[in-house]
Parts: C-alpha cells; structure tokens; sequence
C-alpha cells in the first residue's frame, strides 16, 4: 500500500518462484502421476463412480461444472465448488490459509507456470484429496487439489470461443481449441488470447483510515491513504499435447504450456494527514510494468513390461523470465517533488525435473507401487532501487541480487491391500528431502533443508452390498517448508515506514512447519441419485509460521519466524440430489449443499482471536435446471460465511467483512455445433469489501479501517464447434 506496486509483485513473484520450485499454495514438487493406478480409463464407468472404490478419499469436479457459469480460467471456476477457497487468486482447502494446500498438474506441481495458464478446455477434472497420498508430495498440510488436463484426441475437433465481460472495466477473450487423430498419433493444441481479465477483477479505488497511538506519551496520529489506479494487461497462453504409441507398446504423451503476459497500471496514493504525525511523502504517483514468459515441457513414456510390471517415467524442464519496471514521483506535503524511485527487477528460472514409479503385481488382493521423484531449480534475481532527490544531485542506489539453487528428492512405495471383497487398506511411507542455498551480493549465505519420513495409512470399508454406503479413516504425516523469500530475500524499502507499512526482511532461521492429521468420512451415494456425506477432520502443527513486526534501525520492519504449535478440527456436511428423488412430476432440478464448521487455535498467539481462518463456517448451496421443450439450461450458486477477528501474525489481528456470495448462469444451446452462456456473478454485489486491522509493537498501537468497492461480474461467451 505505501509503496511501488511493483515491489508488491516482485516480493509475490519471488514467492511463487521459490515456491514454483520450492513450496508454494501446494507447494513445488515433482510428483508421480495422480494416485492409484486407477488412472487408466475404465469403460462404462465414470471417475465419480470410480472414485468409490478406491482406498484414498477424493472428491471429483468435472469439466461441465467447471465451465458451468462462464470462467475464463480454474481459479474463478473452483470458488464455488464445497470446500474450496479462494484467496487473493489462490486456490485453498477451507479451514486453512494460502499456501498449505498443494496444487498439482497431472500430479506434479505446476512449477514455471500458473495454475491461470491453463485454458478450462484442456482439463478433464479436478481431484481434491483432503488427506495425504504417498504418491505426491507431503507438503500438503491442507489437501491437494490436482488439475488432470484431457487425454490425447480420439477425433477430429474444432471449437472457437469468444467472451466479453465487465466488472470494474471491460474485459474480453478467444480461445480456440484443435484435436486430431492419426493412426497411433493424436494431438490437441488450444490457444488463448485475453485482454483485461485480470485487471477487471481489481477495484480502481480503495480508501484506509489509520489511528496510531502510543499508549506511554499518549501521542495519537490519525491519517488517511486514497488509493486509485488504472490498469491493463494481456495474456497469451499455447498449450499444444501430442501423444504417440509406438510399436512395441509404449505411450508416450508430450505436454506443454507456454505464456506470455504484459501488464501496465499507473496509481496514484494520497497521503492525507488529519492529526499527530505527518508523512514525509504526502503524495506518490507510479507507473508499472510487468512482463513475464512462461514455458514448461515434459515427456511422458508409460508401458508394461513382460512381467506385467507397469512403467510411468517424466521427465521435462520449466523455465520462466521476468522483467518488472517501476518509476514512481514522491511529493512532500506541500505538492513539491521529493524524489523519484525506480525500482527495476529481473528474475530466470530454470527447473529440470525426473519422477516415475512402477506397479508391481504381487496378487489378486495386493497392488504394490513404489516411484520417485526429484527435481532441481536455479533462480538468479536482481533487484535494484534507485532513489534520486530532487534538491540534489545525490541518488541512494540499494542493488540486490541473488542466486539460489533449490532442490527435492523423494522416494515412496505404497501397498494397495483389498480385504472382504470390497473393502480396502493403503499403507504408504513417502521420504522426502528439500533444500534451498542462496547467496546474494552482500555476501549473505543461506543453506536450509528440510527431510520428512511421512507415513500415511488410509482405509475404505464398504458397508453394503451395493457399494452404497462406506467409511473412511486416514492417518498421516506432512509438512511445510520454509518458503525462499522468507528465508533470504532483498530488503524492501517502503515510503512512509511505519507500524502499518513496515520494511521486509527474510529469516534464513525459519524452521519447517510439521503436522499429524486425521481424516475420517461417512460416504452415501445412493442409485436414486441421493449423496450425502460427513467429513471429520483433526490436525496438530508445530512450529508454525507466522508474521512478526519489530522495530530496529529506527525503523519498522516484517519477517516470518516459527510461532509455536497449533490444533485445528472442522467437521463438513455434503449432499447432491434431483428434485425427482422427492416428486415423481418434479422438473428436471439437481440441487447441492454443503456446511463446513471449523475450530482452530494458535498456542502461542494472543488469545481470543488465534485461529488459523477468519472464519467458523461456511454454507454453500447450488441449483441446476434443464428445460424440457427450450435448449435452455440454468443455474444458481451461493456461498455464505461468518467474520471474525484473526491474529494473523504475532502483531496483528485483522477483521474481514465477507460479503454474501451470489452468482447465477444460463446456457442455450442453438444445436449441437453452437452455444451461448450468459453468466452474473456476485450477484448482491454493491458493498465494499471491508477489512480492520489492530496492530501492536512495543509501546505503538495502531488501528486501521480499509474499504474496497466490490462489483457485480457480467459476462457473454459464445462457442461454436466445427
């Protein structure tokens, strides 16, 4: 807020590279292929049904209910599926915050790349695990959540899609999506082309009001920040998939995604004094570019050999480069220019990755599975700030750069046990080892590693015949490790330090964050299309992150240090049925509801607001109706939940008004080549998204309130398939 838009992106790019590569929202690491060998396609069943059988709870999302309501891409698609949150544009398992639930592409993390970069038409489904599985990484504190893209064409096919939008501005994209078959060969390819998406999201405008007090002199200070901006992006995003089977029964499938984007945006922060203190800068005026390539490729070769032992082995690189440009005018309080500050950063990574694992056959009530995975990341940034003062010729010129080298290896088996015909026991252990060596150019050395030995034991009985009725019950170890830039990262400098806008520093001491959970679940799932579940929950974490404000230097200054422990429980209520399951000449309605409840507390953090959410429940409902005689098919969805105070660091704690959720959508399908969906979300819309936050540092007290306008999000997509 008190400083370069541009520095907010470089410290948030910076995470999600050390992330990308070393542990971000689901954290960086190579996975083998989604779990179970059940990833081979079985006829006349669906995943859902699928999904029933098998000792690992996961939940499915499919295609036709992520493209529902008209998204342009997953993150907007996933905010309104039970469960799932969405943060500042990050996916997450309810009950915990950002970055403790991994995100996965085809069970590897999407390193390089963001989950954003995939158009909606090359997924199949999502998985969401809400526990542990040997098979992919352990840093999944709070699920895992794993996109599995479409498998190679079985046809030929072509489609176009064209939207249009508004929210805060207006907004547009096509997408156009090929698929071919030839003999052994098959490919898909799906380009999109967007303009604005992400800045029509973003209010232009937001207000904060801040008292600062010191509670031994009495000094108080009330001030005010207006913030408006105006902004532009354009996102370019190829993804071609080619698959090939050769003659000696080998598929190899080659994936790729490349991305490019450019983003612009030009604010404007007021300082406004309205008693006590006055800021050095009243006024700071910025201009901000962004520009970023993406790219990431890998081969995979699938086969069995002649003892039936199943093969799956990848291997692929990803490599990303950013350039972010920052030149801002800082004015006194009288309107007179102070300094300027240009604020440059560049960023290359470069991540080779290897994972695979084998089947081994054993009998008839045993599937054995055993893999590895690895990978390796080299990142060179370089940050440099100059400040030249307008009374002078002096310049402060603060350059930064760092190399880092950051790897992971892990090694798993896993023994698949089926029992009493349809009942079932996974026994998994996972070793996992990641490291991080950084070196900057004042010399600062950092070495972190972080090895966990995860065992995870998960069971499935069924308790009818039918396979109607089952339970669940899974024990495991996981773990998250220090992020990159909270280890060792370049200083941030801020205008106007204060308690409320401190500098940022790393930690290189920062320890990893280690957890026990267990999940258990009641599972129906009726043939009358009757579903309904109970889902438990409990978790106990040590050593867990957290935010921290001090003052030094004279000057205020943020970094993460290890908090102490934590507990969290959550129990969630599910179901899904058709209007017909009740009324025999009811129309054709399906409805679902959901209700999560959640208990946490922070041991070590002010009490009575040390929870690990700023909430305690969350109510979803949705409902979809397919007209009889009319191509017509529409939907509601609505998502409602409490606030309440968060400590959400060791010196803060912070209440999130939350404004009821509310989208609706329609879709008229002119024949089976063409279709137009009209979708509204946030509905209500109208209220500002309001946030308050207590601070408390030494003998400096600091309260603040902060407005941002919400919205109503419309949009048109068009499809036409040839």
């Amino acid at each position: 807020m008190q400083f370069p838009t541009s520095s907010v992106i470089t410290l948030i790019l910076c995470n999600v590279i050390a992330v990308s590569a070393y542990a971000q929202s689901g954290d960086a690491k190579v996975q083998a292929k989604p779990a179970q060998p059940q990833q081979v396609e079985v006829k006349g069943k669906s995943q859902e049904e699928f999904a029933r059988t098998e000792t690992a709870s996961r939940s499915i999302v499919s295609n036709v209910e992520l493209t529902r309501f008209g998204d342009n891409n997953i993150v907007d698609a996933m905010k309104r599926v039970p469960g799932v949150q969405v943060t500042n544009n990050k996916l997450h398992l309810l009950g915990m915050a950002p970055g403790y639930t991994q995100i996965l592409i085809d069970g590897e993390a999407p390193r390089g790349i963001t989950i954003e970069d995939i158009p909606l038409n090359m997924i199949e489904r999502v998985e969401i695990y809400r526990g542990a599985n040997a098979q992919f990484s352990s840093q999944a504190m709070g699920g895992t959540i794993n996109i599995i893209l479409k498998k190679a064409a079985s046809n030929k096919q072509h489609s176009i899609k064209a939207s249009v939008g508004h929210m805060f501005q207006n907004n547009g994209g096509v997408d156009w999506f090929h698929s071919d078959k030839n003999g052994n060969l098959s490919h898909t390819v799906s380009v999109s082309l967007s303009k604005d998406r992400m800045s029509a999201g973003q209010a232009e405008d937001s207000t904060t009001n801040f008292v600062n007090e010191n509670v031994l002199t009495g000094a108080k200070s009330e001030f005010q920040n207006v913030s408006r901006s105006q902004r532009s992006d354009e996102i370019l995003r190829i993804s071609p998939r080619i698959q090939y089977k050769t003659a000696s029964n080998i598929n190899l499938t080659s994936t790729s995604i490349v991305a490019h984007n450019r983003f612009n945006s030009d604010t404007t922060s007021q300082f406004n004094n309205v008693a006590g203190r006055v800021f050095e800068i009243g006024k700071t005026a910025s201009h901000d570019t962004n520009r970023g390539t993406n790219f990431g490729s890998t081969l995979k070769a699938v086969t069995t050999l002649e003892n039936q032992i199943g093969v799956d082995v990848t291997a692929g690189f990803q490599s990303q480069n950013f350039a972010s440009r920052s030149r801002s005018q800082n004015y006194l309080p009288d309107g007179s220019l102070k300094f300027n500050r240009d604020l440059n950063t560049d960023v290359e990574v470069l991540v080779g990755i290897t994972n695979g694992k084998l089947s081994i056959p054993t009998n008839a009530e045993h599937d054995l599975v055993i893999g590895w995975s690895g990978w390796r990341a080299d990142v060179d940034i370089e940050n440099n700030q100059t400040d030249r003062f307008a009374s002078n010729s002096t310049s402060i010129v603060r350059p930064y750069g760092a190399s880092s080298v950051m790897d992971n290896v892990a090694f798993f088996a896993q023994d698949d046990w089926k029992f009493k015909k349809n009942s079932s026991v996974s026994l998994g252990l996972r070793w996992e080892s990641q490291g991080i060596r950084t070196e900057n150019n004042d010399g600062d050395k950092v070495k972190n590693r972080a090895s966990v030995l995860s065992p995870v034991v998960q069971t499935m009985w069924q308790l009818d015949p039918q396979n109607t009725e089952r339970i669940r019950l899974g024990v495991s170890r996981t773990f998250k490790a220090p992020e990159g830039t909270q280890l060792l990262m370049p200083k941030i400098y801020v205008i106007n330090n204060s308690i409320e806008s401190p500098n940022i520093v790393g930690n290189p001491n920062l320890r990893p964050e280690l957890s026990w959970s267990v999940d258990a679940a009641f599972e129906h799932n009726g043939k009358d299309g009757l579903n309904y579940a109970v889902r438990a929950k409990a978790q106990s974490i040590d050593d867990i992150h957290r935010e921290a404000v001090y003052f030094a230097d004279n000057a205020y200054w943020k970094k993460f240090v290890n908090a102490g422990s934590a507990q969290s429980q959550s129990i969630e209520l599910s179901t899904q049925f058709p209007l017909k399951r009740w009324m025999d000449k009811a129309p054709d309605m399906d409805f679902s509801a959901s209700y999560s409840h959640f208990w946490s507390n922070v041991k070590d953090s002010a009490t009575p607001y040390n929870t690990l959410a700023p909430y305690k429940y969350v109510m979803t409902f949705g409902a979809n109706y397919r007209a009889k005689d009319i191509p017509l098919t529409a939907g509601i969805s609505a998502k409602i939940q409490d606030s309440h105070w968060q400590q959400i660091s060791l010196t803060e704690r912070q209440y999130l008004k939350t404004p009821k959720n509310v989208d609706i959508y329609a879709l008229w399908k002119f024949d089976k080549q063409s279709q137009l969906r009209f979708a509204l979300n946030n509905v209500l819309g109208g209220d500002a998204y309001d946030s308050m936050t207590y601070a408390s540092v030494g003998n400096s007290r600091s309260q603040s309130f902060r407005a941002v306008p919400t919205a109503r999000n419309v949009s048109m997509t068009y499809e036409y398939k040839f």
